[in-house]
């Protein structure tokens, strides 16, 4: 009796194991596929984007996930309250942004690139004149995000158009904000 309770055991322990595989196995098939039908779909759409409508999106993303980590980095290290006070208004204003154009981006199959975590790291060591070089980088990259979305406000892409041209005059704002900020800490 007891080898047949160990035999019984036995049987039901493989049978049981053959089946968690066997659900395994079927849920990564399902899970490939759909991941696939979504990659298919997100090149589908791809494919109708013009390649300086993606490069407008890559570009963009870069620069306003780079302007949020800057700002952060660098907030801690500012001296002038004015500066500082900047500082906040681009995390908070960027983010917003940032967050607009990863939805535009999933909408048009766009993979925004990762975060250069290189930036954190050159302004988390910066101690000395962090003010001044701070607003320098300000100035410098909004005057690019200036003319990037100026181009894209352009574009043949309706909602690309749409959300440049949104987008834009705040951005115009920082870019004047920044060049008065910078005169003021040099």
């Amino acid at each position: 009796m007891k080898n047949n309770l160990t035999a019984l055991r036995s049987a039901l322990l493989v049978s049981f194991l053959s089946f968690g595989t066997a659900m395994s196995a079927e849920t990564t098939k399902s899970t490939t596929t759909a991941t696939e039908r979504h990659s298919a779909a997100a090149n589908a759409t791809n494919t109708k984007l013009k390649g300086s409508d993606r490069n407008f999106i890559e570009k963009a993303a870069k620069s306003g996930m780079k302007d949020v980590s800057v700002s952060q980095t660098a907030m801690d290290r500012l001296m002038n309250p004015k500066v500082k006070e900047f500082a906040q208004m681009m995390v908070m204003n960027h983010s917003a942004v940032n967050t607009e154009l990863m939805a535009l981006a999933s909408a048009k199959g766009v993979v925004l690139p990762p975060q250069d975590m290189k930036q954190d790291e050159k302004w988390s060591k910066k101690n000395k004149g962090v003010d001044k070089d701070y607003m320098d980088e300000m100035v410098s990259n909004h005057k690019d995000s200036v003319e990037l979305f100026e181009k894209a406000a352009k574009s043949d892409d309706a909602e690309i158009a749409a959300f440049a041209s949104k987008t834009l005059p705040k951005l115009q704002q920082h870019h004047l904000m920044a060049k008065d900020l910078q005169k003021a800490v040099k």
